[in-house]
């Protein structure tokens, strides 16, 4: 191309401004762009506000809702196209209030009822968040700040919930009702549930939606929860039979006492990381052996294994099935616990290698 040519505007290289750009690139630009300047462009152009309510762009967007008018925000039609996954609400209904703040709250079945058709949601800030810890710990959630939902229907309920990512039973606190239909609901494969906090609840449901509902989980921590014998004992058959997609799971021993040796040792080397804590009712020692010799087997899935010990568990331990199982994951260690004055515990763990 000549000089003359290119001071004409007759270059072949002509650079092409994104105005003419294919729409599905502009698009892609614009979700490389942060939520303040994508709302920036769409006022540049008609064209660029269509495109900018690309529903994929809006995947971080919470609505925040103040007040019972704002549940109008969900019915909007633009609302519902936008893949919504977050909502927040800053003002619940709560009975000891005054009746002017009562007339502007949020009502907890109004909300379920505007949040059914929006089956992209996957968090309920305040009520369902995660935040708790890796399931390192037992949580010990305060839930007497979050609202009362026992008036909803379990029906909707259930249908509602069951599309959240984390879901813990301190902060929902439901009736027993509410509580079998949850568990129904997380147990079929269209959940959405990945984690699942038990509390200090009763189970409220038969030992095969128990077990379904857990085993279809990725992470579970049965915290202080006092399980029957009956629910555990189908939880787990059912992964030791490799039903569902549990991957970790946190229990206390006192939930394990009865359970066969081989069947509680075939389900905890099924999983991924398991942290088991021990009270009055301590694990035995064949128990323990066949936990550790399912551990250390060419089938183990096991990455992770913690389990808080007593000082005379920790000495008849059969240290060769404790060696094999240290081979087969990575490493082991011993923790000192100090429980109080009086007692001293031993946390061992068994995991992969840093």
């Amino acid at each position: 191309t000549s000089t003359r040519d290119f001071r004409s505007g007759r270059s072949e290289n002509k650079m092409t401004g994104i105005s003419h750009l294919p729409e599905e690139i502009v698009v892609q630009i614009f979700g490389l762009l942060p939520p303040s300047d994508l709302k920036t462009v769409m006022l540049v152009s008609k064209q660029w506000m269509v495109m900018g309510e690309t529903p994929t762009l809006w995947t971080w967007a919470t609505v925040t809702l103040n007040s019972k008018e704002d549940l109008q925000k969900l019915t909007k039609r633009r609302i519902q196209q936008l893949n919504l996954k977050k909502v927040k609400v800053s003002n619940w209904f709560d009975g000891s209030q005054s009746s002017l703040i009562q007339s502007t709250a949020v009502r907890p079945e109004e909300l379920f009822k505007a949040l059914l058709p929006i089956t992209t949601l996957t968090s309920i800030e305040g009520l369902t968040d995660d935040s708790s810890n890796d399931l390192g710990s037992i949580s010990f959630t305060d839930f007497t700040d979050h609202p009362d939902l026992s008036v909803i229907d379990p029906e909707l309920f259930a249908s509602v919930l069951s599309r959240l990512n984390y879901l813990s039973f301190n902060t929902i606190n439901p009736s027993p009702s509410q509580y079998e239909a949850l568990l129904s609901s997380i147990s079929q494969k269209d959940s959405h549930v990945k984690k699942l906090v038990f509390g200090f609840h009763r189970i409220f449901a038969p030992p095969d939606v128990f077990a379904a509902a857990v085993s279809n989980v990725d992470e579970c921590d049965l915290g202080t929860c006092p399980v029957p014998f009956q629910d555990m004992q189908a939880l787990c058959v059912a992964v030791a039979e490799k039903q569902g997609q549990l991957k970790k799971l946190n229990m206390f021993s006192s939930f394990l006492a009865s359970i066969d040796p081989v069947i509680l040792g075939t389900a905890i080397s099924s999983l991924e990381s398991v942290r088991i804590y021990q009270g009055s009712d301590l694990l035995s020692k064949e128990q323990i052996a066949a936990i550790l010799r399912k551990a250390g087997g060419d089938g183990s899935k096991l990455k992770k294994l913690d389990i808080i010990m007593r000082e005379e568990q920790k000495e008849e331990l059969d240290q060769e099935l404790l060696r094999q199982a240290g081979q087969k994951i990575g490493a082991v260690k011993w923790t000192t616990v100090k429980v109080h004055l009086n007692l001293t515990q031993y946390l061992l763990t068994i995991s992969v290698r840093a």
